[in-house]
């Protein structure tokens, strides 16, 4: 066979697997990848009216053999991308078919049987990092982009995947290595070392510790926009927390009646907040009625669960009737008091643990004479930025909660005004763990102890920094975190 391009084989065993995703679509495809993908290629596919050379990265029309019986399993479109020009460096085929399953069932079968084996979750994008093709941050935003929620959280992953992650932390990480080569230096050639003063030291350490902090003030806003945001209606009965629900999704999720109790369970639904995935939960109202039956009751428990673990309370009152003491159980208590809360409080402050905004919900039965007493009213117990009037039935208000949501999602982010660039827990940590080793290299120096000690602390830090490029990650990292890649990825 004859190939026009570079000539860069691996020893790796030949993958395939379906690249598209499950389900009828216009165009489904194989995706082949290894040293074999040439050659199997050439079995499965028949170009039309063309029996010349392959040409690296063009579209050929043809038909789909099956290796075995010769029977046509398709009509459709194949690419040969010869390594290193290809997503994995490698000898990459792609099958461009029709996108009925059973058709691709059927071409990835062919695909084995020529000599491919079926790909692993993620094995692709592995390949694709062990052949130096992407950092290990910049796959993990390959999965990131992929499962997306919203446009923000895509535009986020594409930036991991173009590299602003690793073009930050590499400036840090040379600087630790020269760093690092200074103190080796004057600890195996002490009496030829040039090594800079204590102080000197520290300042190049505190600038490095300066970068990391920079990035991960940053953090949380990021890790919101990739994992969402939660945030629950809370408050008693018929104060109208699933017609919120209904008005901020535009569509009746919830049953809405008279009769409390109607919600018994927690409803949960996802809305694209600008840009934000918010996961909103609908619970069942709070209420010390004797009546209930076992169903409300298990209902109550679930929404106390709720309540303990949101990010963020939306406590709703109906405007008609004020503050209600099932509402009053969920803010924080006023000053001097004492009893037992429905959420936890800060000890110190006595303040609430939990974010939360106060909804005035059907603000529009009542004139604006008595929504603004009431909202003077209120101010006795909540700041006047966390009270929002709004109606469920007319929409009014609705677009200032949005606002107040979003802004009370991104508060640390929006405080600290840096870019959402570290949007992954497993980053997060191991910037923490590269911190913690430069406090206690810079603790060494200032303590006056030998420059060896120092040197380990800064190793330490480097490798936490290597964890995240991949430079010095371990196997069993490697595969716990492209197992949770997609199959053709």
């Amino acid at each position: 066979m004859q190939i026009t391009g570079d000539d860069m084989l691996t020893n790796e065993d030949t993958i395939a697997a379906i690249a598209t995703p499950a389900g009828p679509g216009g165009i489904g495809i194989v995706r082949v990848s290894g040293s074999q993908a040439p050659e199997i290629l050439v079995r499965l596919f028949c170009r039309r009216n063309d029996s010349g050379p392959w040409h690296s990265h063009r579209l050929y029309l043809g038909r789909i053999i099956a290796p075995q019986s010769g029977a046509v399993l398709d009509q459709a479109l194949a690419v040969l991308m010869i390594a290193p020009h290809s997503y994995t460096r490698e000898h990459v085929a792609e099958l461009h078919c029709h996108g009925g399953p059973a058709v691709l069932a059927q071409v990835l079968a062919a695909s084995v049987a020529a000599g491919a084996r079926l790909a692993t979750r993620g094995e692709f994008t592995l390949r694709a990092f062990l052949n130096g093709a992407l950092s290990l941050d910049e796959a993990e935003a390959v999965a990131d982009l992929v499962s997306a929620k919203t446009s923000a959280a895509a535009q986020l992953a594409a930036r991991g995947l173009q590299g602003a992650l690793s073009s930050r932390l590499e400036p840090v990480e040379q600087e630790l290595l020269a760093l690092l080569a200074e103190l080796t230096v004057a600890v195996d050639f002490p009496d030829d070392a040039d090594l800079e003063p204590p102080q000197a030291l520290i300042k190049r350490i505190e600038a490095v510790r300066a970068h990391t902090a920079d990035l991960l003030a940053g953090a949380e806003a990021g890790r919101i926009y990739r994992e969402g945001f939660s945030a629950v209606l809370a408050g008693t009965s018929n104060v109208g927390k699933s017609s919120l629900l209904n008005c901020l999704l535009q569509t009746e999720r919830a049953i809405v009646t008279a009769s409390p109790g109607a919600t018994r369970d927690i409803i949960e639904e996802s809305l694209n907040l600008d840009g934000l995935p918010l996961i909103l939960r609908d619970t069942a109202g709070l209420r010390r009625a004797q009546t209930m039956d076992e169903a409300e009751e298990l209902g109550m428990e679930r929404s106390r669960a709720a309540l303990k673990t949101a990010r963020l309370l939306l406590i709703v009152i109906d405007a008609t009737r004020g503050l209600d003491d099932m509402a009053d159980a969920l803010l924080p208590p006023p000053p001097g008091a004492d009893g037992r809360r429905e959420i936890s409080t800060d000890p110190q402050t006595g303040e609430s643990a939990t974010p939360f905004l106060l909804l005035v919900n059907k603000c529009d039965l009542i004139s604006e004479d008595k929504l603004a007493a009431l909202r003077e009213s209120l101010r006795a117990r909540v700041d006047d930025g966390d009270i929002v009037a709004v109606s469920a039935k007319t929409g009014a208000g609705l677009d200032t909660l949005k606002a107040k949501i979003k802004e009370k999602a991104l508060l640390t982010s929006a405080e600290s005004g840096r870019e959402p660039l570290l949007a992954n827990i497993r980053h997060q940590q191991a910037l923490l763990r590269a911190q913690a080793s430069l406090d206690e290299a810079r603790q060494t120096l200032t303590d006056g102890l030998p420059p060896d000690m120092a040197a380990i602390d800064l190793e330490n830090a480097y490798a936490a920094l290597g964890e995240i490029s991949g430079k010095t990650v371990s196997e069993e990292v490697l595969a716990k975190i492209f197992a949770e890649f997609c199959l053709g990825k």
